[in-house]
């Protein structure tokens, strides 16, 4: 649902092959009555939402929801079912480590200037192994940084998996631990420079760099930190518009 009229929004379906129902809100009278109105937009944007997405089951109960602040700024649907458990994405990176397998991937194989998306890294503990998790001190837990780079405009809060317990008897102590796969998902939106809407134009490729640290033992040995250098390749295309 949008401000558009109705034949703006059937040129839009058109060019961008959706075949779904668009809703227009004329004179945005249900975006007003549902606090929805982005207030601070004037002139030709008068009038737009703050854009919101709702995931809905086939039974008709909202599963999530996401919204933003600008209208040029949001998260992609496959980024929401990612953050749902969902496989979906681009390609997928396998990477044996030591004590460890990865594998990389990120929602969206094709991404836009502005939009939010999630950066996905399972890893497997080798068999008999566990890795720290975080808050664990004494040890280094699992991390994950990425490096610098015009291209994001916001690296989002990490989000980790609840970790267990284990107990090392000769210590006596217990930690924090993921002694089974577990799933790390990095939200970054993207920024909306004139460089990046230049590259997406052209169909350029998008590259995030970064690097997972992690510390494994077993039940005898506790193995050197190690660092692992993690990449994402998206293709950059231009705003729907």
């Amino acid at each position: 649902m949008s401000y558009d009229s109705v034949a703006t929004l059937k040129a839009f379906a058109d060019r961008q092959g959706i075949t779904f129902p668009l809703l227009s809100d004329a004179g945005s009278k249900t975006i007003t009555a549902w606090g929805l109105l982005n207030r601070s937009a004037t002139g030709r944007t008068a009038g737009i939402p703050h854009p919101g997405t709702f995931i809905v089951d086939p039974r008709g109960a909202i599963r999530a929801r996401s919204f933003e602040q600008a209208y040029q700024e949001r998260s992609t649907a496959t980024s929401v079912l990612t953050r749902l458990g969902l496989d979906a994405g681009g390609d997928v990176r396998e990477i044996t480590s030591p004590q460890a397998r990865l594998r990389i991937t990120a929602s969206d194989a094709t991404v836009a200037p502005g939009e939010r998306l999630t950066l996905r890294v399972d890893v497997t503990p080798g068999p008999g192994m566990h890795v720290y998790a975080p808050g664990q001190s004494g040890y280094i837990p699992v991390a994950l940084t990425l490096d610098a780079t015009p291209d994001v405009r916001v690296v989002h809060p990490m989000t980790f998996p609840e970790p267990g317990t284990y107990y090392f008897a000769p210590l006596k102590e217990t930690v924090r631990v993921y002694e089974k796969p577990f799933r790390l998902l990095q939200d970054v939106t993207l920024a909306l420079t004139a460089s990046l809407r230049q590259r997406a134009a052209a169909g350029e490729a998008l590259r995030l760099t970064g690097a997972l640290e992690y510390q494994a033992c077993d039940d005898k040995v506790c193995y050197r930190p190690q660092t692992v250098p993690v990449e994402w390749t998206m293709t950059l295309v231009p705003l729907g518009r």
